[in-house]
């Protein structure tokens, strides 16, 4: 599963990473991708198959720079990769995200609000929480920052204070509907 939130000054990108195995490094596993200076792509499903997406799309987008002279538009080398694989919105519940996103997100989010809604939305559907995450965040003026696990947690543990307080509010309040 994958999700992509546009705030007021970034992107941030989420998806869900699978266990991986005895034998491998967990810092090898990596589900988001850069393509350029400024653009990355996140990927669900088989890492082989989206490896060779993601090579593609890099080599064209340093032919665009050879021949163009400019870096590519975030619309252009969506075209690009829409032509070699059909892109849709893919991954398991999706559906079930989709509408947690229709009905949670706002225009203007700041970059704290946009990571925390990413990870909201990847918790709806994750069992294991948060070491399975990975987020990745950029904006116009910053390169490409995957967060650690510890971020993750940190943003993780700053949402279930939130969540016990809003069940502690509603539970606070519908005892005293219950008292009147």
């Amino acid at each position: 599963m994958q999700v992509g939130i546009r705030g007021a000054d970034c992107v941030v990108l989420g998806v869900e990473k699978k266990s991986v195995l005895k034998l491998q490094d967990p810092r090898t596993v990596r589900k988001i991708a850069q393509l350029d200076d400024h653009v990355c792509m996140a990927f669900a499903g088989l890492t082989a198959d989206a490896r060779v997406l993601i090579n593609k799309a890099r080599i064209e987008c340093q032919s665009h720079r050879l021949t163009v002279e400019d870096p590519v538009s975030v619309e252009y080398i969506t075209r690009y990769i829409a032509g070699v694989q059909q892109a849709n919105a893919i991954g398991r519940s999706s559906k079930t995200v989709r509408e947690f996103l229709e009905k949670n997100y706002k225009e203007s989010m700041s970059d704290d609000d946009s990571i925390k809604l990413a990870v909201r939305a990847l918790l709806e559907i994750v069992q294991t929480g948060a070491k399975n995450i990975e987020i990745a965040v950029m904006g116009p003026s910053r390169r490409l920052k995957t967060l650690d696990a510890s971020e993750v947690d940190a943003v993780v543990a700053v949402i279930e204070q939130e969540n016990a307080a809003e069940a502690a509010a509603k539970a606070g309040g519908s005892s005293s509907a219950l008292a009147k």
